[in-house]
């Protein structure tokens, strides 16, 4: 299948590329189709290509030598994923599955590195993605270390919302108290005592499989 040069020219670290580069990138291109609970990247693998999400959703996270995951960020169209590991040749440092079914394009290394070293705006735009990955890393370490687990909690509810056509503030998608578990470093069971007492508090419920929040979170709990 072709790749447009227009679904790269709408990712970040591309848009500053004229039509001539972007023609020539886009050429290079594969497109995927991945299935829910598809495996596309693995940590510690050495990184080959880099992913464009064109739709769908994945979450990219980390796994400790005995099994235990942290969910790092969860990606959804117009993301790019993977480049970071093609400017270093070190392994992968995350692996990213599929949430559900998931369109996405990739681009080899040899072709992003040659497109990088005749166009040094794309080198600018990867310290701009950097930057922002850094501060937000800095921002959930942070969190771990001096917030408890009913803020973190609180902070990603709030962060995972957004208004249906009703109007309630409801996740994107079905999560568990493992799911949210792994996304602010804390075991199920304390999940599970947390979300109990906020649907007791009336600020959370559940409709159709999905967590709505009823009413702002308070701060502390």
């Amino acid at each position: 299948m072709t790749v447009s040069p227009d679904t790269l020219r709408v990712v970040p670290i591309f848009a500053d590329l004229d039509d001539e580069a972007l023609h020539q990138l886009s050429s290079t291109c594969t497109h995927h189709s991945f299935k829910k609970n598809s495996e596309l990247m693995r940590q510690g693998e050495i990184g080959k290509s880099l992913y464009i999400i064109k739709s769908g959703r994945v979450r990219i996270y980390v796994a400790s030598d005995d099994g235990r995951e942290i969910t790092i960020n969860e990606e959804s169209g117009g993301s790019c994923i993977g480049e970071i590991a093609l400017l270093d040749d070190e392994p992968r440092s995350a692996s990213v599955i599929t949430l559900e079914n998931t369109e996405a394009i990739s681009i080899s290394k040899a072709a992003f590195q040659e497109c990088a070293a005749e166009n040094p705006a794309i080198a600018f735009a990867i310290i701009r993605t950097l930057t922002r990955r850094l501060r937000a890393a800095t921002g959930g370490m942070k969190s771990l270390a001096l917030d408890n687990v009913y803020r973190r909690l609180a902070a990603k509810l709030t962060e995972l919302a957004e208004p249906d056509t009703d109007n309630v503030m409801r996740l994107r998608q079905r999560y568990t108290h493992q799911d949210l578990g792994n996304m602010v470093g804390a075991s199920r069971e304390m999940i599970s005592k947390v979300m109990a007492e906020l649907v007791k508090g009336g600020y959370i419920k559940l409709q159709d499989k999905k967590i709505c929040i009823c009413k702002t979170l308070p701060r502390d709990w």
